[in-house]
């Protein structure tokens, strides 16, 4: 299975838009709607309660973190199963946030069932302003939350099932050092520079074939900031809740938004992963 694997508010869904966008005709109002029959791959997350609760003997309320763990490898050969029945749909991509680790000497990630991960990354300073807006904290909450080892987080309100996400540098630290996965990373910076560019690299790395530029451009056009934020106001988004999902797509926003004691917090707590990316 291929997966796009990043820190939350980092680019992921674009990805996944862009990917499901390829080679069709869809327009932005059917990529909005989760019900959309063709677009099944758009509704695909590694958290699926279905897949966890198939494999559990007790409700997945009853389960901590640690058996959810344990859980994982069966429920992952299920959401196989549900991705093979959508091999006419390819490429498409699995969303997950899930970090590069293990807990209780159990990896989260297994190469029996990970083909290849796109990971987007981007700077925490846009991330913290981004998921602030998105789960209603403040800047000081969230900058809290980024530096978290434990730090989790779900697809709802009250997920039975959450992402590991732990702090903003060990999510990236994770994925950089991989070993014995196929992982593209990509700055989301540099996604909004040159989206042509990059996202044909990242077709292309999930092995697309007869890539065609055009196709490319045309994906990027039909999930263009603007469009999907009107298809959004006009007919919601399942991934926002009750909040704006598509708010700026900014890549330096966080200069005018963020307080400045904030940004000086985050860059203590991250300045050497910022370093290494380009983002100090």
């Amino acid at each position: 299975m291929d997966f796009v694997v990043s820190y939350p508010k980092s680019g992921n869904t674009w990805i996944r838009l862009v990917a499901t966008a390829y080679g069709t005709d869809v327009e932005p109002e059917a990529l909005m709607r989760s019900t959309e029959p063709t677009l099944g791959e758009m509704n695909l997350k590694d958290v699926e309660t279905r897949h966890y609760q198939a494999v559990s003997p007790v409700p997945l309320q009853d389960v901590d973190f640690g058996t959810e763990v344990r859980l994982r490898p069966a429920a992952m050969l299920l959401l196989e199963q549900t991705a093979s029945r959508l091999t006419d749909r390819a490429p498409f991509l699995i969303q997950s946030h899930h970090i590069h680790a293990s807990v209780n000497d159990i990896p989260l990630w297994h190469p029996d069932w990970t083909d290849r991960i796109i990971n987007p990354v981007r700077d925490p300073r846009e991330v913290c302003c981004s998921q602030a807006a998105h789960f209603g904290n403040s800047y000081e909450e969230t900058a809290r939350i980024m530096s978290e080892s434990r730090a989790r987080t779900g697809p709802g309100e009250s997920p039975d099932v959450r992402w590991l996400i732990g702090s903003w540098s060990a999510h990236i630290r994770g994925w950089l050092s991989a070993d014995g996965f196929s992982v593209h990373t990509v700055r989301y910076e540099d996604l909004n520079a040159d989206p042509l560019g990059e996202f044909y690299d990242i077709l292309d790395f999930l092995g697309v074939s007869n890539l065609s530029m055009d196709a490319v451009r045309d994906a990027i056009e039909t999930t263009q900031f603007d469009r999907l934020q009107e298809a959004e106001a006009e007919h919601g988004f399942p991934e926002a809740g009750d909040k704006q999902f598509f708010r700026s797509g900014e890549t330096d926003g966080w200069k005018e938004e963020l307080p400045v004691e904030v940004a000086r917090t985050i860059e203590r707590d991250h300045g050497e992963v910022m370093e290494a990316l380009g983002y100090l």
